[in-house]
């Protein structure tokens, strides 16, 4: 399986950015795995049909800056992984994970 490796960077809050990233890509594929480094890194493991991944990159790219890709133009249905390494411009590096509040 040929892994596809894409690096983001997004100047909106993360947690914010993080639910669209997670929307856009529950359209196209599977978020399998993923590791927050800090506040200011985040990198996630996605599986899809190939014939999704370009979808999935025009998507991603109309919401926060990702590198140049080649577009594959497969209409393959075999199974694909990326890995999307995304910065978080206004990150400080903090390395606590916010926990919202829960109310009664």
């Amino acid at each position: 399986m040929n892994i596809i490796f894409w690096t983001g960077f997004s100047n909106k809050n993360r947690i914010t950015a993080i639910s669209e990233i997670e929307k856009i890509v529950g359209k196209h594929g599977y978020i399998i795995d993923f590791k927050r480094f800090s506040d200011m890194s985040l990198s996630i493991n996605i599986e899809l049909e190939e014939l999704n991944i370009d979808k999935l990159y025009n998507d991603l790219k109309n919401y926060m800056n990702l590198n140049d890709y080649v577009e594959l133009n497969s209409t393959s249905n075999r199974e694909r992984s990326i890995f999307l390494n995304i910065t978080f411009t206004q990150g400080n590096g903090d390395l606590r994970i916010e926990v919202p509040a829960i109310s009664e």
